[in-house]
Order: structure tokens, then C-alpha cells, then sequence
């Protein structure tokens, strides 16, 4: 649609220079010709013909700037609205995976007869979590992936929760997954729902690259400074010169098949985005067969500290 506007545009900015042109010359060869005789006609035939050929490439360079600049905003706002709804697709994908994985388990439990209440409390608590991430990437999209409000967060906590709720999923794969607290405190300062999708999304690429029997560890360290947690797995790794690369949107850095399916070489990315908008930084290690190690470092939150109102980016009711 955008390409048929702008060469709708650059033939009709063309159209209005070189035809007001032509009839400029036509008009100058009626008015000089009776003046002039043969060979002077022809000569001026000819400059006029010149003149009016090269006028058509500069109209029609002139056009394409014209229609490339009238249709900027059109292109950016269609541009926005393609990666928003990427982002809200991979955002949702892996805890309705989680959803499914444990709606299934809930129904094999209550098909034998087994207790089933522990199943659907977490479905409760997950529907609740998924509603959080939609509400979350609606207000970082209107922010500009800011965090909408900054509150402490514990890593640990935060860690050993996305594990029990992807055990289910991890299991079904024949993978394990264990969280390693060290040091001090694990608080950051920051919006849990976007800290959430951040090792969701770690843990999500650690499962599609581990093979049955492998391992995934989650290790988080905390000192007064900062809160450092990796997601360690034993999977197929990638080429470390491609580490960069890993976290650019649409980027697929696997060395070697991925256990699940294919990934749209998003989370990473959006990761990095979160990480960035709370002050902090994530990088990736490993080497083909040797499994990844991806690492988020950010400031830890002060002892005592409480959300107030000065940790929204715009005062309320903006």
C-alpha cells in the first residue's frame, strides 16, 4: 500500500513539473519561431527538447522526496503497529504455554480422580500473571519501555516461581530446573511484571535448546550494589562471535536444532529492552555444544526502599 502511494505521489509531483514545462516551451517556440529562421528553429527545438528530457528525472527525484517525506508518519505508525503486535504475540506466547501445559496436567489429575487443586491454583495465578503482562507491554509500548512503576522485586523469588511454573513443561521435556540463590539480598528496583517477562523469556530459550536429561540453572547473587542473575543450560550453545547478534531483533542464534518450536528471534531482544529501562545490562556466553549462559546484572535496590510516587516516569494523572 505504501509503495503504490509513493509512486502514485512521485508520478503526479512529476506530472505537475515537467507538463506546466513543456507547454512553458511550447508557448517560448510559438512566440520565437516566426522570428527565426529554419536552422535557428531547429536549434532551438532541439534546446528545448534537452531541456524538457533532463527536467523529467529531477521531477521524478523531486517526487520520491516529496512522497517519501508526506509519508513518513503513515510509514512509522504502520511500522509501530507491525512491531507491537510482534511484541504482544511473544510476550504472550510463553505463559500460555505455561496456561496449556497446566490446564492439560489439571485434566489428566481430574480424569483419575486425583486432586487437582494445586493444578488450578496455579492456572488462577497464571491467568492473573498473564493479565499483568498484557497491561505491562501496554504501558511500556505507550512509555517507550520504561517501567510503567518501580516497586522491590526479588529476583530469587521471582526465579523459583517461574521454575515451579515451568516444571510442568520442563518435565514433559525430561529437563530440570534448579534456582541457586547466593549472597545477599536478590531486591532490585523495578516492575515486576516486566522483570518476569525478562526470565521468562531467559527460561523460555533455555528449555527450546536443551536436550532430555539436560539442565537448566538459575543462579542469583546479590550484593549492596547490584543483583546479578544467569540462566546456565546445557543445550546446544552458539557461537560466541554471534553473541551481539543474539539480541537483535528477529535474530535466530542457535548452532544446532531446538528441542521446541522455532523461536521468531524476539525474546531476547525485548529482554534487552526491560533490562536496559531499568538501569542495567544482560549479556550471553557459550560455544556450539557447550550450552549458554546468559547473564542480567542490575542495581539493587537500597535496604528500606518502597515504591513512591517519584519512580513513575510521568507524575499520575499523566
Amino acid at each position: 500500500m505504501l509503495a503504490r502511494a509513493r509512486r502514485r505521489i512521485t508520478l503526479q509531483v512529476a506530472a505537475a513539473v515537467t507538463v506546466p514545462l513543456g507547454a512553458l516551451g511550447a508557448a517560448v517556440y510559438r512566440r520565437a519561431a516566426g522570428r527565426l529562421d529554419a536552422a535557428a528553429r531547429r536549434r532551438l527545438r532541439r534546446t528545448l527538447a534537452v531541456a524538457e528530457a533532463a527536467s523529467v528525472p529531477v521531477a521524478l527525484l523531486a517526487g520520491r522526496a516529496i512522497a517519501r517525506r508526506t509519508l513518513a508518519p503513515l510509514a512509522d505508525a504502520l511500522a509501530r503497529r507491525r512491531r507491537f503486535a510482534a511484541d504482544v504475540g511473544h510476550e504472550l506466547r510463553a505463559p500460555l504455554t505455561r496456561l496449556h501445559t497446566g490446564a492439560q496436567l489439571a485434566a489428566r489429575r481430574l480424569r483419575t480422580g486425583a486432586d487437582a487443586t494445586a493444578d488450578v491454583d496455579r492456572l488462577v495465578t497464571g491467568t492473573r500473571q498473564l493479565g499483568e503482562i498484557v497491561e505491562d507491554v501496554l504501558v511500556s509500548a505507550r512509555l517507550g519501555r520504561r517501567p510503567a512503576a518501580l516497586a522491590p522485586v526479588d529476583l530469587g523469588a521471582l526465579a523459583a516461581d517461574l521454575a515451579v511454573s515451568e516444571s510442568p513443561r520442563a518435565r514433559e521435556r525430561g529437563v530440570r530446573i534448579d534456582v541457586d540463590r547466593k549472597g545477599g539480598r536478590g531486591v532490585v528496583r523495578g516492575s515486576e511484571p516486566a522483570l518476569r517477562r525478562v526470565l521468562s523469556a531467559l527460561l523460555d530459550n533455555a528449555l527450546r535448546h536443551t536436550p532430555p536429561g539436560g539442565r537448566v540453572l538459575v543462579t542469583v547473587t546479590g550484593t549492596a550494589e547490584a543483583v546479578e542473575l544467569t540462566v546456565r543450560d546445557d543445550g546446544d550453545g552458539f557461537d560466541p562471535r554471534a553473541a551481539a547478534r543474539l539480541f537483535g531483533r528477529f535474530a535466530v542464534g542457535s548452532s544446532g536444532p531446538s528441542t521446541g518450536p522455532a523461536g521468531f528471534g524476539l525474546g531476547l531482544a525485548l529482554a534487552r529492552e526491560v533490562v536496559a529501562g531499568h538501569g542495567g545490562t544482560i549479556g550471553a556466553g557459550g560455544r556450539p555444544g557447550g550450552g549458554a549462559v546468559f547473564t542480567v546484572r542490575l542495581p539493587a535496590a537500597p535496604r528500606g526502599y518502597v515504591q513512591t510516587a517519584c519512580d513513575l516516569p510521568y507524575p499520575p494523572g499523566h
